[in-house]
């Protein structure tokens, strides 16, 4: 019996390299892996075989990309296949007027949230950075916005004003009276009321009924301070590989 080989689909991200394995109808996520350039760690997956694919969503750079084929090539003998975005895709269209310079990370997740919702939706990425992008009922993309994400506004602080100090990064309300637990607590505060207002301004194009889906390694901290009704898909970035993979099998 012919041994079933599995897609080794990776969400290269600045911080975290997010990976799954898909194929013959399962689906296993793997633990996250911290990205750290060349000194990445790649032990997690020395153990997988049988691929016969690596499909890749790079929002790194080109560098952090060139250690990760690296090790593809030592340890498979493959070259992944690096996704970018298009003019139009799964029922997506793409409205940037370069489209590959829309970060294929944004494109993924909106194809892989028109996969749960037919309707009008935003999807929110929260990670090194936060994505806000807006999706039309009829699969247009209609444009976003993105800032630093909790941790890198945090940290950008601390390296401007070096009489602060940050131990946690959790919301302890706003009535602080200790320099950290403000710090943290204002971090992801004013993240969320950017975001908010981001929904806002949608509102005006999407109607009041569009659904907001919510991943990256901060959406389950900052979907319960929001005063939105929005739901949690952790791997929106890669089901939407996924999505893709099952077109080109």
């Amino acid at each position: 019996m012919p041994i079933l080989k599995s897609d080794l689909l990776v969400d290269h991200g600045n911080s975290r390299i997010k990976w799954a394995l898909s194929g013959g109808g399962t689906w296993t996520p793997g633990d996250p892996i911290e990205a750290r350039g060349k000194e990445t760690d790649f032990s997690p997956l020395r153990g997988i075989e049988a691929l016969q694919r690596i499909l890749v969503s790079n929002s790194a750079g080109p560098q952090a990309l060139v250690c990760l084929e690296d090790f593809c090539k030592g340890q498979w003998d493959l070259k992944p296949e690096i996704l970018r975005a298009k003019t139009g895709q799964c029922d997506v269209t793409n409205s940037y007027v370069d489209p590959e310079s829309l970060g294929s990370d944004r494109w993924l997740a909106m194809i892989a949230a028109r996969q749960f919702c037919k309707g009008p939706l935003a999807v929110i990425d929260c990670g090194t950075a936060i994505t806000c992008d807006a999706l039309s009922a009829d699969g247009v993309f209609l444009g976003g916005v993105i800032n630093a994400g909790p941790e890198t506004a945090a940290q950008a602080l601390l390296s401007k004003a070096a009489h602060l100090d940050l131990n946690e990064m959790r919301f302890t309300g706003v009535f602080n009276t200790d320099t950290s637990s403000a710090v943290g607590s204002g971090t992801l505060v004013f993240a969320v009321g950017g975001v908010e207002r981001v929904l806002t301004e949608f509102r005006a194009k999407l109607g009041e009924d569009f659904q907001v889906l919510m991943t990256g390694g901060w959406a389950k901290t900052l979907m319960p301070l929001m005063n939105v009704d929005a739901a949690v898909y952790p791997d929106l970035v890669l089901k939407g590989i996924q999505v893709i993979a099952g077109q080109e099998a």
